[in-house]
């Protein structure tokens, strides 16, 4: 039976964020952030390729939900990331550092107290390499691009909310 969300009219207001990412090998991580609020009755995957311009029949592009979060708003924003950007001639922003994890400092409360939109990019490149090595579709996308693969393998092997047993 297919799962269904309840109808709820004062449900808060989602928003769909696209992280269009690039790598350069001597750059590193470049990325642009779209955002759109979810219109009734459209899907959120369907929201993020029109976001990132990307017609129904493009399967050149990996596009993948990487996390979602809540605002002090009480909005949802769901983030998908895309490789590689549609218009990587348009200005985008260095992610500087990759590695670095954003984490709360209390177990019962966990949402990082400062959250950087590079803190949500990272998570997102993670998840990528996480599925480069996980995922057959992914992984045969990121073939054809080797600095990519190489870059994203120096990443930690572990992803945010993977636990590994002793």
């Amino acid at each position: 039976m297919p799962l269904t969300p309840p109808e709820a009219p004062d449900a808060p207001p989602v928003a769909v964020e696209v992280v269009l990412l690039r790598h350069d090998s001597a750059e590193g991580f470049t990325y642009r952030r779209l955002v759109t609020a979810l219109s009734r009755g459209m899907s959120p995957d369907r929201a993020a390729r029109s976001l990132a311009l990307l017609n129904g029949d493009d399967d050149t592009h990996v596009v993948h939900s990487t996390s979602w979060r809540a605002t002090p708003q009480g909005c949802i924003t769901l983030t998908y990331l895309v490789h590689p950007d549609p218009t990587p001639d348009r200005p985008g922003t260095p992610l500087l550092e990759p590695h670095v994890i954003a984490h709360s400092p209390r177990p019962g409360h966990p949402t990082p107290p400062s959250l950087e939109m590079d803190h949500v990019v990272a998570h997102a490149v993670r998840h990528l390499a996480f599925l480069e090595g996980a995922d057959p579709a992914i992984a045969t996308h990121l073939a054809t691009h080797p600095e990519l693969v190489r870059s994203l393998r120096s990443l930690p092997s572990t992803a945010a909310g993977e636990i590994q047993y002793a």
